[in-house]
C-alpha cells in the first residue's frame, strides 16, 4: 500500500514540470519512497500575458498559484498547496505538505511561505507546509555576469610563479596551465548559465536591468532582502538546503616550498555554494554534494609526471542542470522524506 505523503514539486527558472520526470526524480521517489502518486504533484507556473508558459517572469504572481489564487479547477488540483493538503487528509495522510523546489522554485516557495498577510497578488500562507527542501536555490542571490577565478592574481605566490616562467625555470609552465584551465571553467560556467537563463547572459539582446527575475535574484535584490530578514521563514517549517559545489585546488611548489595552495569553490557553475547551502536567518539543514578530489591538481615547477586530463572529463554531476538527475541527490531527498 502506498504512503499518503503530500509532496509538491516546484521547478526552476526557464524550466517546466518535466524537469522532475526527465531525469527520473519523481519516479525514483515514488518507487523507493512508496509514495501515493496522486499526492505527488508537479506545480505549474501558469501562462504569461503573451500566451507562453510563464517560467521567466515576476516570481510573485507565480507564488500566488501556490496559494490557489485565481486557479481553474484543473490548476487547483496540481498547484494549490491547500488543495493538496485537503486531499492528503481525505486519504488518511498528514495535512502538512512537503515542498521540493529546484533553483528559482525555492525562492518562489519561500516567498509564498513568507506571506502572513495577502500581498498585492492575493498570496497568503495558511500554515499547511511542514517541510521545504530546496535544491540549488540562490537564497543569497546570484550574479550571472560574474565568473569565478581559479587563483587570486595579486598574490605573491602567483607573481613568483610568473617570474620563474619568464626566467625559464618552470618548464611545466604552471601559470599558463592554470589560465588555460580557468578559461575552460569559465566557458563551462557560461554554458551552464546559458542552459538556465540564456537571455540573462552578458551578450544577450535582453538587458539584465530589464529582466524582472534577474533583479529579484540578484544579490542586492529587495525581494531577497525582505525574505532574508529574521523571522520571515515560519519556524514550524523544517527546511533543508541541497547544493552542488565543485572545488578546484591549485597548488604550486618549488622543492619543499609551497608557492601557492589555493582552493576555489565554483558552486554548481550557476549558483554559488554560499548562496544555496542555507536560508539566511532561518533554521535550515545543509546537504552539500561536493566534488573535490577529481578536480584537484598539484602543479610543480618541474614537469609533472602525469598530464592532467581535460577539464571536461572532470566536470561532475553536481552542475546546476544535472542535480535533479543525480542519484545521490535523489537519495538525499528521499532520506529527508523518510527522516
Amino acid at each position: 500500500m502506498s504512503r499518503p505523503l503530500p509532496v509538491m514539486f516546484v521547478h526552476g527558472f526557464n524550466g517546466d514540470p518535466g524537469d522532475w520526470t526527465d531525469g527520473g526524480f519523481r519516479q525514483y521517489l515514488l518507487e523507493h519512497g512508496g509514495l501515493d502518486p496522486d499526492l505527488v504533484r508537479l506545480f505549474r507556473y501558469g501562462v504569461a500575458e503573451d500566451g507562453t508558459y510563464n517560467n521567466r517572469g515576476d516570481l510573485r504572481p507565480i507564488a500566488a498559484r501556490l496559494a490557489g489564487v485565481g486557479l481553474s479547477d484543473k490548476d487547483r488540483l496540481t498547484c494549490s498547496v491547500d488543495q493538496l493538503s485537503a486531499d492528503s487528509v481525505a486519504r488518511g495522510g498528514p495535512a502538512q505538505v512537503t515542498l521540493i523546489a529546484h533553483s528559482l522554485g525555492g525562492i518562489i516557495s519561500r516567498y509564498y511561505l513568507s506571506r502572513t498577510a495577502p500581498d498585492e497578488f492575493g498570496t497568503v500562507y495558511r500554515g499547511n507546509v511542514g517541510r521545504l527542501v530546496t535544491i540549488a536555490s540562490p537564497h543569497r542571490g546570484v550574479d550571472l555576469v560574474r565568473l569565478t577565478e581559479l587563483t587570486p592574481r595579486g598574490s605573491v605566490g602567483w607573481w613568483i610563479v610568473r617570474l620563474l616562467e619568464k626566467l625559464g625555470l618552470a618548464p611545466a609552465r604552471p601559470a599558463e596551465s592554470v589560465e588555460a584551465w580557468e578559461a575552460t571553467l569559465n566557458q563551462a560556467q557560461l554554458a551552464e548559465r546559458a542552459q538556465v537563463a540564456p537571455e540573462m547572459l552578458p551578450d544577450s539582446r535582453v538587458l539584465l536591468t530589464d529582466t524582472p527575475i534577474y533583479q529579484q535574484l540578484h544579490p542586492d535584490s529587495p525581494v531577497l532582502a525582505e525574505l532574508n530578514r529574521p523571522g520571515t521563514m515560519p519556524a514550524s517549517v523544517d527546511c533543508h538546503c541541497i547544493n552542488g559545489d565543485i572545488l578546484v585546488r591549485v597548488a604550486v611548489r618549488l622543492a619543499s616550498l609551497w608557492l601557492m595552495d589555493h582552493t576555489t569553490s565554483f558552486g554548481d557553475l550557476a549558483v554559488p555554494a554560499y548562496s544555496a547551502r542555507e536560508i539566511p536567518n532561518a533554521r535550515s539543514t545543509p546537504h552539500p554534494f561536493v566534488t573535490e578530489k577529481a578536480l584537484e591538481w598539484t602543479l610543480r615547477v618541474a614537469p609533472p609526471e602525469d598530464e592532467a586530463r581535460a577539464l571536461a572529463d572532470y566536470l561532475p554531476e553536481t552542475q546546476h542542470g544535472k542535480l535533479l538527475s543525480n542519484r545521490a541527490v535523489q537519495d538525499g531527498v528521499l532520506a529527508v522524506l523518510n527522516g
